[in-house]
C-alpha cells in the first residue's frame, strides 16, 4: 500500500471505475474515481456490481478486500451527479447495482474485509459495513450524511449502524448528520479496528491472507449462521447451527484441522 495515495493496486486497470486484483486467493477491489472521492454514480456502482459477481463465482477467490484510491473511500452519491436528478426512479437505480452488491458482499459464501482508507459517506457507509470485518485508518470518517441533503438512509445503513452499535447512538448519528472518527467507531464497535494510517494496508491484506488460507468451507457457514441469527428464535438457531455442523463435520477441511491439531502442526485447508 502506498502511503500517499492509499492504494493496493499495482497490476492493470480492468475497469475504468474499479479495479481488481488477485493476490494469494485475495481479490483486492479498489474504488477507483479518487478526484471525487470514490463517490457513486451509475458507472461505478454497475462495475462494482460486475466485478464482485465474477468474483463471488471465482472458485480461486477465498477471500474480498474492498478499498479505496486516493484520500477517500467512498463519498456516497455523486453531488451534482445525474443521481441527485433521479427523482423517483432513484430507487430503482439502486435497486439495479447497488443492492445486488451489498447483499452478495454481506450474504455471499466469501468473507469481505474492508479498509476504509478515508472518508466513508452517505451510501459509502453502507458499503464499508458490507464487509464482516472492518478496518479503517485513524484519519478515515463515517458520515451519515443524508439528513445534509434533505435525503433518507439507504445502502442498508438504517439496519447495520443499528446493530452495530445500538439505537441511541444510531438515531443521533443519523439525524445530525456528525461525523464518527475511526478511534470512536471502534470503540462504539462499528468498526473492528482502527490502524495508522500507513498500516492500513499491511493490516487488512494480512487478515485477508489469513482468511484466504483458512477452511473456506466452514467460513462460509459461519457467515449465513450470524446472517441467519439476526431473524431466527433461539430454537430455530439451535437447529441450524446442529444442521450445519452436521455438514461441516464431513468436509475434508475439518478433518485436515483435527488432524494438524493431533500433530501439533498447522492446518492446510483445501476447501472441500
Amino acid at each position: 500500500m502506498n502511503g500517499d495515495d492509499h492504494s493496493f493496486y499495482t497490476g492493470e486497470k480492468t475497469m475504468p471505475t474499479v479495479l481488481r486484483e488477485d493476490r494469494d486467493g485475495v481479490a483486492i477491489i479498489t474504488l477507483n474515481r479518487p478526484a471525487e472521492y470514490n463517490a457513486l454514480d451509475d458507472t461505478l456502482m454497475r462495475e462494482l456490481d460486475t466485478v464482485t459477481a465474477a468474483v463471488s463465482a471465482d472458485a480461486d477467490i477465498r477471500t474480498i478486500l474492498i478499498t479505496g484510491a486516493g484520500k477517500g473511500f467512498c463519498s456516497g452519491a455523486q453531488l451534482g451527479g445525474d443521481l441527485f436528478e433521479s427523482g423517483a426512479d432513484i430507487g430503482a437505480r439502486m435497486r439495479r447495482h447497488l443492492h445486488p452488491t451489498l447483499e452478495r458482499l454481506r450474504a455471499g459464501r466469501i468473507p469481505v474485509v474492508t479498509a476504509v482508507n478515508g472518508a466513508a459517506a452517505g451510501a459509502g457507509v453502507g458499503l464499508a459495513l458490507a464487509g464482516d470485518i472492518v478496518f479503517a485508518a485513524r484519519s478515515a470518517r463515517f458520515i451519515l450524511s443524508f439528513a445534509r441533503l434533505g435525503a433518507a438512509l439507504d445502502a442498508g445503513t438504517s439496519l447495520l449502524v443499528q446493530r452495530a452499535i445500538g439505537v441511541p447512538r444510531a438515531r443521533a448519528l443519523a439525524l445530525l448528520a456528525e461525523p464518527l472518527d475511526a478511534r470512536q467507531a471502534a470503540d462504539w464497535g462499528l468498526i473492528w479496528r482502527c490502524v495508522d494510517d500507513d498500516q492500513l494496508g499491511d493490516e487488512a491484506l494480512h487478515v485477508a491472507r489469513h482468511l484466504a488460507g483458512g477452511p473456506s468451507l466452514g467460513l462460509g457457514m459461519i457467515k449465513t449462521q450470524l446472517n441467519n441469527a439476526w431473524a431466527t428464535s433461539l430454537a430455530e438457531t439451535l437447529d441450524h447451527e446442529a444442521d450445519t455442523q452436521s455438514l461441516a463435520f464431513i468436509t475434508g477441511d475439518l478433518k485436515e484441522g483435527y488432524r494438524a491439531f493431533l500433530e501439533k502442526r498447522p492446518p492446510v485447508f483445501r476447501g472441500r
